[in-house]
């Protein structure tokens, strides 16, 4: 039998209020003869948006051009659904190309995985899967007839983002979590339980960086300067991604259907601070008119655990340090021993800020924000990596996007890891990996750091981020024998003690040891996550 070419695939993205719904509407009533199939995945408890595209004169009623899935969202629980809806419509011959509405809280990433998932393989093996889970899989398997993966009957064409440019600002500068952005499933909403540990800046971040298309909607709504510089900020966040500025969705259809835009490699290192990365020469990127810019920090000394802490209480509005819950249940337990009015603000310990209640946060984090941007400028994206004394096995993953800030274990710096798992000798990968080694002491550690902002206080960054390096003397106090004769470089490894357990202001990470490095160790080097949880 011979297999027709795969059906391209647009993936809409976007916040719920931002316009997805209308550039869904205005595809398929000015598709004309380009006949197009719609899958909607409205994740409430009522599926709204379907009806409204339902109600679309262009659909013919009597066409099974139109799929719902509910109760779920595609880029994880309904992974199997979005395989079969996709599948069975493709196998109808009947349509040229299929439009996918993703829920407001989806990844568009991960729904770009499931297209190059061997559905086949996973079935062959259910052993891990919930009865429901293989259900849904099996059926996954036969609609695609024959083939293995999604993308044999179906190819992702194009990653749509439609953004709010009314909404960026606040958006990006919000600390609320999904659930109290979106409510709830129960309630109408769009979020679960699990997605109270996501936050609105984080999502939309990575909405925007791996988007093809961005589609820069509701223009009507703020000045045309505004307009400009949220587009001057998408262009730092993703150089590779095409900006159409919009009303009322109003997109020529030639930019969304059939453009052989996606492209894998690409979307995986599209985001605008992993570019500014792999710059060899980290240039220095700024629109002078908005003041826009990015820079990168580097060095190769350990940051001192306490004095970084206390950056990052003044930089970052929020901060999620992936803290347990029993650590996270004992504060609570000490709040309430101490009262309220044993605490001043400057002793509030902001690795559990997510706990407060909304209202209160936006307070604290409006006046956080304000101050941090009267010291640093505005800076809505950094991300890299970073090391920390006495952590010599592991790195620091940085993440911060608009008001929260996330700080955790990375995993395991290369240098470390056995040489079969780096990447393929002459591969761009490989002679990225080569450069980040200074010796072979010090091999990969280091701190390097992008920032994307407004008008950015560049020397205050650096200097204050210098201010956490530890210093030769520092050093020497915690050694055992602060006389021995080190090689270059060596003083800086081996600080177990620069911080006692007690006060050390970072919760412990799993040693190389409590890793199984025989199998995928989760640290993404030099790309990114973009796990469903709000934790890496």
């Amino acid at each position: 039998m011979i297999m027709q070419a795969p059906i391209p695939v647009t993936l809409l993205s976007g916040f719920l209020g931002a316009g997805k719904t209308t550039l869904l509407k205005r595809i398929v009533e000015n598709a004309g003869n380009f006949r197009v199939a719609v899958v909607v995945n409205d994740v409430a408890a009522l599926n709204i948006d379907s009806a409204l595209v339902r109600n679309t004169r262009a659909l013919d009623p009597n066409e099974p051009g139109l799929v719902e899935l509910q109760n779920g969202c595609v880029c994880c629980t309904l992974r199997a659904d979005l395989v079969k809806a996709i599948a069975d419509l493709a196998a109808q011959r009947k349509f040229d190309a299929i439009v996918v509405e993703s829920s407001g809280v989806s990844e568009p990433a991960q729904v770009a995985e499931t297209f190059g998932i061997d559905v086949t393989g996973a079935a062959d093996d259910p052993t891990d899967m919930d009865p429901r889970e293989a259900r849904e899989l099996a059926a996954a398997v036969k609609s695609l007839r024959g083939a293995s993966t999604l993308e044999q009957v179906a190819r992702l064409d194009t990653c749509v983002t439609v953004v709010d440019a009314a909404a960026f600002n606040g958006d990006l500068a919000s600390p609320a979590d999904l659930l109290e952005r979106f409510g709830d499933r129960e309630s109408g909403g769009e979020a679960t339980d699990s997605d109270g540990d996501r936050s609105v800046a984080q999502l939309l971040v990575s909405q925007i960086e791996f988007a093809d298309l961005i589609v820069l909607n509701k223009c009507d709504l703020v000045s045309r300067n505004d307009a400009l510089a949220v587009k001057s900020a998408l262009t730092q966040l993703n150089p590779g991604a095409e900006i159409v500025t919009a009303s009322r969705a109003d997109v020529p259809l030639n930019k969304l259907l059939g453009t052989n835009r996606h492209d894998p490699e690409r979307a995986a290192n599209a985001a605008g601070w992993l570019r500014t990365l792999q710059d060899k020469n980290h240039r220095v990127v700024e629109t002078k008119e908005y003041g826009i810019c990015n820079f990168v920090y580097k060095a190769r000394t350990p940051f001192h655990p306490t004095r970084l802490r206390a950056f990052l209480h003044e930089f970052a509005a929020v901060l999620d340090l992936d803290e347990e819950e029993e650590d996270e249940d004992m504060d609570e337990d000490m709040d309430e021993e101490m009262g309220d009015g044993d605490v001043d603000d400057g002793d509030v310990d902001d690795g559990n800020a997510m706990a407060m209640p909304l209202e209160l946060r936006k307070a604290e984090t409006d006046a956080k924000l304000k101050a941090s941007v009267e010291k640093f400028g505005r800076v809505f994206r950094s991300k890299g990596f970073v090391w920390i004394a006495g952590r010599d096995d592991v790195c620091g993953e940085w993440g911060h996007a608009g008001a929260v800030l996330q700080l955790g274990c990375g995993g395991p710096w290369m240098g470390l890891l056995p040489s079969e798992m780096w990447p393929e000798e002459g591969s761009d990968e490989r002679d990225m990996l080569e450069r980040d080694f200074v010796n072979p002491i010090l091999m990969d550690r280091r701190q390097e750091l992008v920032f994307i902002g407004v008008r950015m206080n560049r020397s205050a960054i650096v200097a204050a981020l210098d201010r956490c390096l530890v210093t030769r003397v520092e050093a020497s106090r915690v050694r055992a024998n602060p006389n021995a004769s080190l090689r270059q470089d060596e003083w800086k490894l081996g600080l177990d003690g620069i911080v006692s357990d007690e006060e050390d202001p970072f919760p412990k990470w799993p040693s190389l040891d409590e890793m199984n490095l025989g199998s995928n160790d989760g640290h993404d080097h030099h790309g990114h996550h973009h796990g469903h949880g709000h934790h890496h």
